[in-house]
């Protein structure tokens, strides 16, 4: 198991990609499953805002709940808007660099 961490502008298609992914996978008998803003926001960060300072929290949480995924054995692939590279690195050390696509 691992992550694989989609980043991109809102509009890119970095979700459409992830799930595509994720169905390739299934079709394959591949555990996983897909973290975007659509299922994140809704509900864990839905008290976050844009700032900067709640987006690194929201990448901060993205990064501790698809750990959770992968400790359970599942590919987990995530779709977020995370431009800045320390927020990656932050993800990186939180999943484990070899854990991390």
């Amino acid at each position: 198991s691992f992550v694989i961490w989609f980043t991109g502008l809102s509009g890119s298609g970095k979700s459409t990609i992830a799930n595509q992914l994720e169905k390739a996978l299934f079709r394959n008998g591949i555990r996983t499953y897909s973290l975007d803003g659509d299922n994140v926001r809704s509900g864990l960060n839905k008290s976050l805002t844009f700032s900067l300072e709640d987006r690194k929290e929201n990448n901060r949480r993205i990064a501790e709940v698809a750990k959770l995924f992968m400790d359970a054995g599942m590919v987990t692939i995530t779709a977020f808007i995370s431009p800045l590279r320390e927020d990656r690195e932050e993800a990186k050390k939180i999943i484990g660099r070899d854990n991390f696509v």
